[in-house]
């Protein structure tokens, strides 16, 4: 059984959590009540309210064009105020949208939930939002948690755990760990670098940026 760190669980001081479900594969339940536990806003985008139902989870906020809602009654018993209508042709996903309207309804620690398969593009969007100023805290896909690395991070695991990181943005990444199978210590990468499937060779790993952020990819199929 996997045991993510701090990231679902700790408290930051003055911040709000806001979840976003999105469309596409989601993780089971039980992944997703420890990330809910201390959401102060739910948003569905658009098909993630499907999701949403399936998680017997009722969001404050669905945002979107509404072009992948199946069933419209889904929406029935939603307040005016609650539902934001965008038109097809725009310039952000609904994901972003919903993102935003997050961070407008007074949320700035952000979590990602579904999103997983579908199209290469949307996979590639989700990956993005990580290399912009404001990035999610965290992605929870159907087969993987994606986080960035800006300062540290410490995670716990099972030995053999795989996980992998990749550089984000232009900035070279330096960085010290402790409790990897492969330590990333004196290395420098820059775009285009990346470290497929490490892994824990304690149940405790320790990542410090010395430069650069990282995107860390830890799969869920041990849950």
């Amino acid at each position: 059984m996997i045991r993510f760190s701090s990231l679902e669980t700790m408290e930051y001081a003055g911040h709000v959590r806001g979840v976003i479900i999105t469309g596409g594969a989601a993780p089971p339940a039980a992944v997703v009540a420890t990330w809910l536990a201390d959401a102060a806003l739910v948003v569905a985008a658009d098909s993630g309210l499907h999701t949403a139902v399936g998680y017997g989870i009722r969001p404050e906020l669905v945002v979107g064009d509404f072009d992948s809602i199946v069933d419209d009654a889904l929406l029935n018993g939603y307040a005016d105020q609650q539902i934001r209508r965008f038109p097809r042709a725009k310039d952000h996903t609904d994901t972003e949208i919903a993102l935003r309207v997050a961070r407008e309804e007074g949320c700035d620690d952000l979590v990602l939930i579904g999103g997983g398969g579908g199209r290469a593009d949307h996979f590639l969007a989700l990956v993005t939002l990580f290399e912009r100023p404001d990035p999610p805290r965290a992605w929870v896909s159907d087969t993987a948690v994606v986080s960035a690395i800006v300062d540290s991070t410490t995670e716990y695991g099972s030995i053999g755990e795989r996980i992998s990181f990749a550089p984000l943005g232009c900035i070279p990444c330096r960085m010290t760990t402790r409790g990897l199978r492969w330590p990333l210590d004196g290395l420098t990468w820059g775009r285009g670098d990346i470290g497929i499937s490490n892994e824990f060779a304690e149940r405790e790993i320790h990542v410090a940026m010395r430069s650069g952020q990282l995107l860390m990819v830890r799969t869920l199929e041990a849950q």
